[in-house]
């Protein structure tokens, strides 16, 4: 069990994490217009955008969680809605999921919320149930915390559903701090010594 930088074989098993943790922390399959455009936005685009990084739990058969992120969240927005978003294939609204996701994601302003002056990196963390309760959640976060402290970033922000009652339940046991409720999702922040 460790915790190691993703590389490009990882991609398949990242948008699998994705898509079996993104309803809530349990499994999307089937609620959106493709099995592939969640991981489009929330994963696979930390792999090579600006500032990105990607840490996976990996238990000796391949990852099983992993933790990725931005140490610049502004400019990784800018790359995501200038770059990133336009050259993914063309998605059609055919789901209730997709009626909220596929504009969300086209929208130059969805990751610049209140947070990001004082806490400019943003991370994402998934895990699948194998792999939760035995401190690989605690070790990714400390990881990626470690990674952005050594890059210069004052302190790090991340949003999680409020429906994910172990979202919110865990962040709070690494150093995060509650900082804003807003539609439906709670901004957490941590502070990161440099």
């Amino acid at each position: 069990m460790a915790v190691r930088p993703a590389t490009a074989a990882d991609a398949h098993a990242i948008e699998r994490i994705c898509l079996l943790t993104g309803d809530n922390g349990t499994d999307a399959t089937g609620l959106f217009c493709d099995d592939a455009v969640l991981a489009d936005v929330y994963a696979l685009p930390y792999l090579t955008g600006p500032g990105g990084f990607c840490l996976v739990w990996d238990e000796g058969a391949g990852a099983v969680g992993y933790v990725l992120g931005t140490d610049d969240t502004p400019a990784f927005q800018r790359w995501f809605t200038g770059q990133w978003w336009p050259s993914r294939p063309g998605r059609e609204q055919t789901t209730e999921g997709d009626r909220w996701l596929l504009p969300s994601a086209a929208d130059p302003d969805r990751m610049i919320n209140a947070a990001v002056d004082a806490y400019p990196a943003h991370l994402h963390i998934d895990l699948l149930p194998e792999a939760q309760g035995r401190g690989a959640g605690r070790a990714l976060i400390e990881a990626a915390c470690a990674l952005l402290a050594e890059r210069g970033s004052p302190g790090v922000h991340l949003e999680a559903s409020q429906a994910n009652a172990g979202a919110q339940a865990f962040y709070p046991r690494v150093g995060f701090e509650a900082l804003a409720t807003e539609g439906g999702s709670v901004t957490f922040a941590r502070r990161l010594a440099p």
